[in-house]
């Protein structure tokens, strides 16, 4: 056993200790990364989830530029168990202007680290194209990014691990990335895009009872909201006199189509439209929403 191996058991130990204490919570770097592919590496038979990420130099995918790129491919079981998985794969892209201050104090890329790289835009979208289901932990962000980078995408199914989860029901309160691989006893590197997709496969892993009545992972969970149909609630021709009262009831404005809106279950739907009645609202406008309508 060399010195390395000794110093990590050495540390499990010490961390088990810290554990009995209900004074202490010990976190765990996450595992390094692996690839696990079945029968010879071919492609297991099951439903594949891509997990995607993207650092860039803006929020806005209309002036910025994409900088870091990564995926990986997760096959899973009818169940919803992980029967096989590939990468985390990145690419790094020299946007050719100048890279905020800011931007490089979160991400750590500075213009250096990107000279003369560039996306291989044949491969990723190959292997996104190979998904099912894409999923980001806030998709609508990667959803901008993507589509406009890659048209070809454009319908394909989405998944948020951030909004599509009920986090709260599983028992964690939050709903940031990091903050959710802490409750798990995780923590990882940040704003660096295989190291986000990578803790998110591990984070979807991981298994919660929460107020259910049995434990479930949460790539389970996942699964699940991605194949529910929801109704999309607008309160079309609302006058600004009832913002407040729509505001408080849940709603939320929608600048681009300047409507206030949100998203139902099919069975209150009904109830809903009843209250719009009572409030002396004009009856509202119902859209179907499905994983490939949801984050766009």
């Amino acid at each position: 056993m060399n010195t390395s191996d000794r110093s990590a058991r050495r540390h499990e130990r010490l961390a088990r200790v810290l554990e009995r204490s209900d004074d202490y919570r010990v976190l765990r770097r996450v595992p390094d990364r692996f690839t696990n592919m079945p029968e010879g590496g071919a492609p297991p038979d099951g439903f594949c989830v891509a997990l995607v990420d993207l650092e860039t130099t803006s929020l806005d995918a209309s002036d910025g530029h994409i900088i870091e790129l990564a995926l990986m491919l997760v096959w899973l079981s009818d169940e919803g168990d992980v029967i096989g998985h590939f990468g985390p794969l990145n690419w790094f892209e020299d946007p050719g202007v100048p890279i905020p201050a800011e931007i490089t104090m979160v991400t750590g890329l500075a213009a250096q680290h990107l000279v003369g790289k560039k996306i291989n835009d044949a491969s990723v979208a190959g292997l996104l194209s190979r998904a099912d289901l894409l999923c980001a932990h806030n998709a609508k962000f990667e959803v901008s990014w993507l589509e406009k980078r890659y048209p070809e995408l454009g319908g394909k199914a989405w998944a948020c691990s951030m909004a599509d989860i009920d986090w709260l029901k599983a028992g964690c309160d939050g709903r940031a990335q990091q903050h959710l691989l802490g409750q798990h006893g995780w923590f990882s590197n940040a704003h660096r895009a295989a190291d986000d997709v990578w803790s998110l496969f591990i984070l979807l892993q991981e298994s919660r009872r929460g107020c259910e009545r049995h434990s479930r992972t949460h790539f389970q969970r996942l699964l699940e909201a991605a194949n529910r149909v929801t109704t999309l609630v607008q309160a079309t021709r609302a006058p600004f006199s009832k913002k407040d009262l729509l505001k408080a009831r849940g709603y939320r404005w929608n600048s681009t189509g300047r409507v206030w809106q949100k998203e139902l279950d099919q069975s209150l739907v009904a109830h809903e439209q009843a209250w719009f009645f009572r409030s002396g609202l004009p009856a509202p406008t119902l859209e179907p929403m499905s994983a490939h309508e949801r984050h766009r």
